[in-house]
């Protein structure tokens, strides 16, 4: 759906994972997740349609669980037919973790990964390659982690800019 002011798409994806096992449970991962979707839909008219909550929750569809398997399908639905001046929202909240890099393109030898319900990860080459490589110049994707390790999660060039230094 494009927006009134033919702007572009507006599309979210919000990606809550509570409970993965051998880690402590994130209690308040669905509530925030639910809380953003509000937000975008309420005060940055996202239509409804577009924006996508995935939480493992028995009272969410199962279609919808953050298996590995339906983060990745529901990423690439996201950005499918991208376009100039389209925006996106990715929020994921759960655990995230590093492992080593055996292809030696981080510089710190450790690749990060997020965590799906399952308790399988997403490489961080996996994310820059489905969530950021298909968007064309002139759209924009907006990426909020709440997760460990999640500084260089997208591989993103300029990551080093992002670093607030504290004195």
């Amino acid at each position: 759906m494009a927006n009134s002011t033919n702007a572009g798409n507006k599309k979210a994806l919000l990606v809550a994972v509570r409970s993965v096992e051998g880690f402590p449970i994130l209690h308040h991962a669905h509530e925030d997740a639910e809380s953003l979707k509000y937000l975008l839909i309420d005060k940055f008219n996202y239509p409804e349609a577009n924006v996508v909550l995935m939480k493992d929750d028995a009272m969410h569809p199962k279609h919808l669980w953050p298996s590995r398997k339906q983060i990745l399908h529901q990423i690439a639905k996201m950005v499918k037919d991208a376009s100039a001046n389209d925006q996106f929202f990715f929020y994921y909240s759960g655990h995230g973790h590093q492992i080593t890099c055996d292809h030696h393109t981080e510089s710190d030898g450790m690749d990060e990964v997020i965590y799906a319900h399952t308790g399988h990860y997403i490489v961080d080459n996996k994310l820059r390659k489905l969530l950021v490589e298909p968007l064309p110049q002139g759209s924009k994707l907006f990426a909020l982690w709440d997760s460990c390790h999640s500084e260089t999660i997208l591989d993103l060039h300029h990551h080093k800019c992002n670093k607030l230094v504290f004195w």
